[in-house]
């Protein structure tokens, strides 16, 4: 894949002029006109896109702005999508920003909106992500209306976006003081997000900008200003411009085989949107939570490297996404935060990581280092050395997650071995039980059944559409050890990762691991098992746990994984609606609800969670 030129990101400095506007020093230039931003939205970006008609009656409308600012353009809309009863049933808004506010700061900024816009205002502060390169996606007004982030310099993220908008807001600082962002490649990727019949506004009417914007395929019109303002520029995607997606109209029911974190998450991201799945697994014999039970508590880390490499990017995406998505879950099945301290990156030293930090510059409620007394602190334990912090560290009871991820009233769970056969439509899947009998005929279909995943499509189809890279897929079993809470390592609400891992102490006690077998028969804890468990921990501990007692409980399962770590996820190549969900190894948790998510943003047409180059890298192979 690609690589990645790291760019650090920088946030805005809240500083004000002489008239009381938000400026920013880094560009000589306000952030609104003196007269306010809600008045420039919805007069220039609002009105000159011919909002709020065009979503009227439509069952979504996409926005897409080059510069997110404070936000007063995204909460001026929302506001009239909200005031207009005929709207669209979902709003997607996408935005860039190369300097985004602190929370604090959007805080401040949004005390002196007007009271009508407060409730929205502090929604969105709510949900403010942490300041890290990437895209975030947050869901507001009860799932109805989505923002996507995308943090880091223009010309960049805007290629990394993927989304079919219907109207642009073309926004941002002067092209005399940010030229990059007015220029003819930013302005070309416009034609690539664009759906058909798109159009844009701005208040920036310069010359080079109309002719670009004439030149990447707008017909554009310079519109006088009210009362003798300034003139702004109106623009519509030429006719044979524009794309929607390339998933044929749903038929049937998504299918999703397995029912593991994978399949879970992908037909609970469908069910909640409205669209009915039929989840098959032999498992689910044994309950809703059969892929996990008796696993009593698991880890979401995050993962580091020294140059933010795709796998480290990825996390980052992965891990905060799944506290967006699921924080809001009943108490049994949502994540808890409680950190996690990570020892010893791939070999690196101490001082390597912590030059790589420094260079990184990413938010310490990312990452950040922390000493041996630090981290001893946080343990409740002497350690042995220092670590990395990451404060979005996350524990969850697997077995009670996937249990709620599929109850529910949309899903229909089917206790059954199931392979695909060929459908008599294109790109149409019939399933079928051991006997052969057709249960249901779909073209949507996620394949989320680890090892099985390739051994459940066709010879014929397989010899056709060779996956190589899916094919070497490794089968790990493992096991984790119940340690009661006498026994405990730790006594911090912090988890310890390493060569093993600690889990904070819970009502059940301590969780720690976890063993590899790469050429393991089955999946069993075994007091061979636990011993190398409690050996591997120590290493963490300043004071080894040796001398703890063999346990006689744990819980082992089965993990997939590839050489590079990275998982699977994405449409096999040439086959609209055939998507599979794999390899993701021991980080099943961090993966599921992103790849359930990219699923959801497929079939539904919405903007896509995850930079284009990571996404291209995920693709079944």
């Amino acid at each position: 894949m690609a690589v990645f030129a790291f760019e650090p990101l920088v946030p805005a400095d809240l500083e004000f002029n002489e008239h009381d506007v938000p400026v920013s020093a880094l560009y000589q230039d306000s952030y609104h006109p003196a007269d306010g931003p809600l008045g420039q939205a919805r007069r220039v970006f609002l009105q000159g896109n011919g909002l709020p008609e065009r979503w009227r009656g439509r069952s979504q409308f996409t926005i897409c702005e080059t510069g997110f600012g404070l936000g007063a353009s995204f909460l001026a809309t929302w506001q009239a999508w909200r005031q207009d009863p005929q709207r669209s049933q979902r709003l997607h808004f996408v935005s860039v920003e190369a300097h985004p506010f602190r929370q604090a700061d959007l805080a401040t900024l949004y005390a002196r909106l007007p009271e009508q816009l407060q409730a929205q205002a502090q929604e969105l502060l709510a949900t403010w992500p942490i300041l890290v390169p990437g895209i975030h996606r947050l869901e507001l007004d009860g799932g109805r209306v989505t923002l996507t982030l995308a943090f880091g310099q223009a010309e960049t993220m805007m290629r990394e976006l993927q989304c079919h908008a219907d109207a642009f807001y073309l926004d941002g600082f002067a092209p005399r003081g940010n030229p990059a962002m007015w220029s003819r490649s930013v302005l070309g990727q416009l034609v690539r997000l664009a759906a058909p019949g798109a159009t844009a506004a701005s208040w920036c009417c310069a010359g080079q900008v109309r002719r670009d914007l004439a030149s990447v395929g707008f017909e554009v019109e310079k519109v006088p200003g009210a009362g003798g303002k300034w003139c702004t520029i109106r623009a519509r995607l030429r006719p044979h411009l524009g794309r929607r997606g390339s998933v044929p109209p749903q038929q049937g029911r998504v299918v999703v085989m397995g029912a593991g974190l994978a399949g879970a998450a992908c037909a609970w991201a469908l069910a909640r949107k409205g669209v009915p799945v039929l989840v098959c697994d032999p498992a689910l014999r044994r309950g809703l939570d059969a892929t996990h039970q008796g696993h009593r508590l698991a880890a979401i880390s995050p993962v580091f490297a020294l140059d933010d490499a795709p796998l480290a990017r990825l996390s980052r995406n992965a891990v905060l996404h799944a506290w967006q998505g699921w924080k809001d879950l009943p108490e049994a099945a949502r994540p808890r935060r409680v950190g996690t301290l990570v020892f010893g990156q791939a070999g690196n030293s101490d001082a390597d990581i912590q030059q790589a930090l420094e260079h990184l510059a990413l938010d310490q409620g990312w990452v950040q280092w922390l000493d041996r007394e630090q981290g001893s602190a946080l343990a409740g334990v002497p350690l042995q050395g220092g670590g990395l912090y990451f404060p979005q560290g996350m524990v969850v009871n697997p077995g009670a997650l996937v249990a709620h991820l599929l109850d529910h009233p949309l899903i229909q769970c089917l206790p059954e071995q199931v392979s695909l056969r060929v459908g008599q439509e294109p790109n149409v899947w019939e399933v079928c039980n051991q006997q052969g009998e057709c249960l249901e005929s779909s073209n949507r279909v996620v394949i989320a059944a680890a090892a099985q995943s390739l051994s459940v499509l066709p010879d014929e189809f397989l010899a056709q559409h060779p996956m190589p890279r899916l094919a070497a897929m490794q089968r790990l079993a493992g096991q984790v050890t119940y340690l009661s809470a006498e026994q405990a390592l730790t006594r911090g609400e912090v988890t310890l990762s390493g060569q093993g891992y600690i889990l904070p102490v819970g009502p059940q006690g301590q969780v720690i691991g976890s063993t590899y077998e790469r050429f393991g028969e089955s999946a069993q804890a075994s007091s061979q098992g636990h011993q190398q468990n409690i050996e591997k921990v120590s290493a963490m501990l300043a004071d080894p746990a040796v001398a703890v007692a063999t346990p006689e409980q744990g819980w082992a399962g089965w993990r997939c994984a590839l050489s590079d770590h990275l998982p699977v996820m994405g449409f096999v190549p040439g086959q609209p609606g055939l998507f599979m969900a794999a390899a993701y190894g021991s980080r099943g948790l961090s993966w599921s609800l992103l790849a359930a998510s990219l699923f959801a943003a497929y079939c539904l047409e919405e903007p896509i969670p995850l930079e284009r180059r990571l996404e291209q890298a995920l693709i079944p192979r």
